[in-house]
Protein backbone atom coordinates (compact mmCIF):
# COMPACT_ATOMS: atom_id res chain seq x y z
CA UNK A 1 0.00 0.00 0.00
CA UNK A 2 2.04 2.80 -1.50
CA UNK A 3 0.67 6.62 -1.24
CA UNK A 4 2.19 9.64 -2.62
CA UNK A 5 2.93 11.04 0.84
CA UNK A 6 4.72 7.96 1.48
CA UNK A 7 6.88 8.42 -1.15
CA UNK A 8 8.06 11.68 -0.69
CA UNK A 9 8.60 11.49 3.50
CA UNK A 10 9.19 7.60 3.07
CA UNK A 11 8.44 5.34 5.91
CA UNK A 12 11.65 5.98 8.63
CA UNK A 13 8.70 7.41 10.93
CA UNK A 14 5.33 9.13 11.61
CA UNK A 15 3.19 10.75 8.79
CA UNK A 16 3.86 13.89 8.33
CA UNK A 17 2.62 16.85 6.26
CA UNK A 18 4.02 20.36 5.94
CA UNK A 19 1.95 23.56 6.39
CA UNK A 20 -0.97 24.28 4.48
CA UNK A 21 -0.47 20.85 3.07
CA UNK A 22 -3.63 18.94 2.03
CA UNK A 23 -4.19 14.75 2.55
CA UNK A 24 -4.30 13.45 -1.02
CA UNK A 25 -7.59 11.72 -2.07
CA UNK A 26 -5.17 8.73 -2.73
CA UNK A 27 -3.97 8.98 0.99
CA UNK A 28 -8.29 9.44 2.26
CA UNK A 29 -8.95 6.71 0.48
CA UNK A 30 -6.42 4.55 1.69
CA UNK A 31 -8.08 6.01 5.19
CA UNK A 32 -11.54 4.66 4.40
CA UNK A 33 -10.09 1.28 3.40
CA UNK A 34 -8.57 0.40 6.06
CA UNK A 35 -12.30 1.11 8.00
CA UNK A 36 -14.02 -1.10 5.96
CA UNK A 37 -15.44 -4.25 7.04
CA UNK A 38 -15.59 -5.34 10.10
CA UNK A 39 -12.00 -5.52 11.70
CA UNK A 40 -11.15 -6.54 14.79
CA UNK A 41 -9.18 -4.34 17.54
CA UNK A 42 -5.84 -5.68 16.76
CA UNK A 43 -6.34 -5.96 13.17
CA UNK A 44 -7.48 -2.71 12.88
CA UNK A 45 -4.46 -1.55 14.76
CA UNK A 46 -2.26 -2.75 12.44
CA UNK A 47 -3.79 -1.41 9.51
CA UNK A 48 -3.38 1.99 11.58
CA UNK A 49 0.24 1.58 12.13
CA UNK A 50 0.99 0.37 8.95
CA UNK A 51 -0.85 3.50 7.09
CA UNK A 52 0.54 6.06 9.04
CA UNK A 53 4.01 4.37 9.86
CA UNK A 54 3.69 4.16 13.79
CA UNK A 55 4.71 1.67 16.38
CA UNK A 56 2.85 0.24 19.20
CA UNK A 57 3.72 0.89 22.80
CA UNK A 58 2.58 -0.19 26.05
CA UNK A 59 -0.05 1.49 27.59
CA UNK A 60 0.61 2.87 30.91
CA UNK A 61 -1.65 4.73 33.99
CA UNK A 62 0.91 7.76 32.90
CA UNK A 63 -0.55 7.43 29.37
CA UNK A 64 -3.98 7.40 30.49
CA UNK A 65 -3.61 10.42 32.70
CA UNK A 66 -1.87 11.85 29.89
CA UNK A 67 -4.70 11.42 27.44
CA UNK A 68 -7.28 12.85 29.89
CA UNK A 69 -5.60 16.27 29.36
CA UNK A 70 -5.37 15.85 25.99
CA UNK A 71 -9.31 15.38 25.53
CA UNK A 72 -9.59 17.84 27.76
CA UNK A 73 -8.56 20.48 24.99
CA UNK A 74 -9.33 18.70 21.82
CA UNK A 75 -12.28 16.09 22.88
CA UNK A 76 -15.87 16.25 23.44
CA UNK A 77 -18.52 13.70 24.18
CA UNK A 78 -21.88 14.86 22.56
CA UNK A 79 -25.30 13.35 21.31
CA UNK A 80 -27.13 14.44 17.90
CA UNK A 81 -30.24 14.19 16.54
CA UNK A 82 -31.68 13.24 13.36
CA UNK A 83 -35.35 12.38 11.89
CA UNK A 84 -35.54 8.79 11.19
CA UNK A 85 -38.95 7.16 10.69
CA UNK A 86 -37.52 3.85 11.83
CA UNK A 87 -37.09 4.96 15.13
CA UNK A 88 -39.57 4.28 17.53
CA UNK A 89 -40.87 8.05 17.84
CA UNK A 90 -39.20 9.06 14.42
CA UNK A 91 -35.91 10.35 15.97
CA UNK A 92 -32.39 9.09 16.66
CA UNK A 93 -30.25 10.03 19.36
CA UNK A 94 -26.93 9.15 18.59
CA UNK A 95 -24.04 9.73 21.81
CA UNK A 96 -20.51 9.48 20.86
CA UNK A 97 -16.74 10.31 21.15
CA UNK A 98 -14.67 12.72 19.23
CA UNK A 99 -11.13 13.54 19.43
CA UNK A 100 -10.30 15.83 16.14
CA UNK A 101 -6.40 16.70 15.30
CA UNK A 102 -4.17 17.64 12.29
CA UNK A 103 -3.02 14.24 10.86
CA UNK A 104 0.62 15.01 11.59
CA UNK A 105 -0.79 13.93 15.47
CA UNK A 106 -2.13 11.22 14.53
CA UNK A 107 0.24 9.86 17.53
CA UNK A 108 -2.02 11.19 19.90
CA UNK A 109 -5.32 9.66 18.21
CA UNK A 110 -3.57 6.18 17.56
CA UNK A 111 -3.24 6.94 21.58
CA UNK A 112 -6.83 6.57 22.26
CA UNK A 113 -7.35 4.18 19.96
CA UNK A 114 -5.23 1.54 22.38
CA UNK A 115 -6.24 3.04 25.51
CA UNK A 116 -10.16 2.69 25.02
CA UNK A 117 -9.12 -0.01 23.07
CA UNK A 118 -12.13 0.77 20.15
CA UNK A 119 -12.96 3.43 17.72
CA UNK A 120 -12.38 4.28 14.38
CA UNK A 121 -10.25 7.15 12.96
CA UNK A 122 -10.95 8.74 9.77
CA UNK A 123 -10.54 12.04 7.70
CA UNK A 124 -12.98 14.98 8.62
CA UNK A 125 -14.72 15.67 5.39
CA UNK A 126 -13.97 19.51 4.03
CA UNK A 127 -11.21 19.83 6.15
CA UNK A 128 -6.98 20.12 5.14
CA UNK A 129 -5.60 17.50 6.72
CA UNK A 130 -7.81 17.00 9.97
CA UNK A 131 -8.93 13.66 11.37
CA UNK A 132 -11.01 12.50 14.23
CA UNK A 133 -11.34 9.39 16.07
CA UNK A 134 -14.53 8.76 17.11
CA UNK A 135 -16.36 6.12 19.31
CA UNK A 136 -20.22 5.61 18.32
CA UNK A 137 -20.83 2.33 20.05
CA UNK A 138 -23.25 2.69 22.65
CA UNK A 139 -22.09 -0.18 24.81
CA UNK A 140 -18.76 0.73 24.32
CA UNK A 141 -19.24 4.24 25.72
CA UNK A 142 -21.06 2.59 28.81
CA UNK A 143 -18.46 -0.23 28.83
CA UNK A 144 -15.08 1.55 28.61
CA UNK A 145 -15.90 5.49 27.92
CA UNK A 146 -17.38 6.21 30.76
CA UNK A 147 -15.51 4.16 33.66
CA UNK A 148 -12.25 5.81 31.91
CA UNK A 149 -13.86 9.61 32.33
CA UNK A 150 -14.91 8.84 35.92
CA UNK A 151 -11.41 7.32 36.64
CA UNK A 152 -9.08 10.06 35.16
CA UNK A 153 -10.87 12.63 33.06
CA UNK A 154 -13.24 14.05 35.31
CA UNK A 155 -11.86 15.68 38.21
CA UNK A 156 -9.11 17.59 36.50
CA UNK A 157 -11.91 18.78 34.00
CA UNK A 158 -13.35 22.24 33.77
CA UNK A 159 -16.51 22.93 35.30
CA UNK A 160 -18.16 22.85 32.07
CA UNK A 161 -17.32 19.85 30.74
CA UNK A 162 -17.54 18.09 34.46
CA UNK A 163 -21.33 19.03 33.38
CA UNK A 164 -21.21 17.79 30.18
CA UNK A 165 -19.89 14.44 31.73
CA UNK A 166 -22.60 14.41 34.50
CA UNK A 167 -25.39 14.90 31.64
CA UNK A 168 -23.73 12.28 28.98
CA UNK A 169 -23.61 9.74 31.92
CA UNK A 170 -27.27 10.03 32.92
CA UNK A 171 -28.31 10.07 29.16
CA UNK A 172 -26.65 7.00 28.38
CA UNK A 173 -28.07 5.36 31.77
CA UNK A 174 -31.65 6.53 29.94
CA UNK A 175 -30.59 4.56 27.09
CA UNK A 176 -30.22 1.18 29.17
CA UNK A 177 -33.36 1.99 31.06
CA UNK A 178 -35.43 2.07 27.67
CA UNK A 179 -36.29 5.62 28.28
CA UNK A 180 -36.33 6.54 24.45
CA UNK A 181 -38.48 3.62 23.96
CA UNK A 182 -41.56 5.60 26.41
CA UNK A 183 -43.15 8.15 25.17
CA UNK A 184 -43.34 10.17 28.47
CA UNK A 185 -39.83 9.32 29.69
CA UNK A 186 -38.51 10.03 25.80
CA UNK A 187 -40.47 13.86 26.18
CA UNK A 188 -39.72 14.29 30.04
CA UNK A 189 -36.28 13.13 30.42
CA UNK A 190 -34.33 12.08 27.30
CA UNK A 191 -34.82 14.91 25.51
CA UNK A 192 -33.88 17.91 28.01
CA UNK A 193 -30.57 16.19 28.64
CA UNK A 194 -30.05 16.17 24.53
CA UNK A 195 -30.74 19.42 24.43
CA UNK A 196 -28.86 20.66 27.90
CA UNK A 197 -26.10 18.83 25.80
CA UNK A 198 -26.40 20.74 22.49
CA UNK A 199 -23.07 22.39 22.10
CA UNK A 200 -24.51 24.72 19.13
CA UNK A 201 -28.16 25.59 17.92
CA UNK A 202 -29.26 28.24 15.12
CA UNK A 203 -26.95 26.89 12.95
CA UNK A 204 -28.73 26.09 8.80
CA UNK A 205 -29.55 22.58 8.46
CA UNK A 206 -30.48 21.72 12.32
CA UNK A 207 -32.93 18.92 13.15
CA UNK A 208 -34.85 20.96 15.67
CA UNK A 209 -34.14 24.54 16.74
CA UNK A 210 -35.50 24.03 19.89
CA UNK A 211 -36.26 21.59 22.64
CA UNK A 212 -39.97 22.38 22.39
CA UNK A 213 -39.80 22.02 18.91
CA UNK A 214 -38.23 17.95 19.43
CA UNK A 215 -40.83 17.22 22.02
CA UNK A 216 -43.31 18.07 20.11
CA UNK A 217 -42.11 15.97 16.93
CA UNK A 218 -42.11 13.47 19.77
CA UNK A 219 -45.48 14.40 20.96
CA UNK A 220 -47.18 14.13 17.94
CA UNK A 221 -45.41 11.09 15.83
CA UNK A 222 -47.73 8.66 14.25
CA UNK A 223 -45.61 5.48 13.30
Amino acid sequence: MTTNAEIEYGNSGPFRLRPQEKLSEAFCEELKKINAGRPTHDVYCRRVEKLFGLKPFPITKETKIWLSGFIEGEGSVSVGAKKNKNATFGVELDPCLNITQHVNGIQHLYTALRVFGAGRIRYKVGSNATLVFSITTRRTLVEKVIPYINEYAYKPSCLTKKERYKNYELLLNLFDERAHLDRTRMIEEVLPLWNEMRMQSGYRGETFVSLQAAQDFVRNYVQ
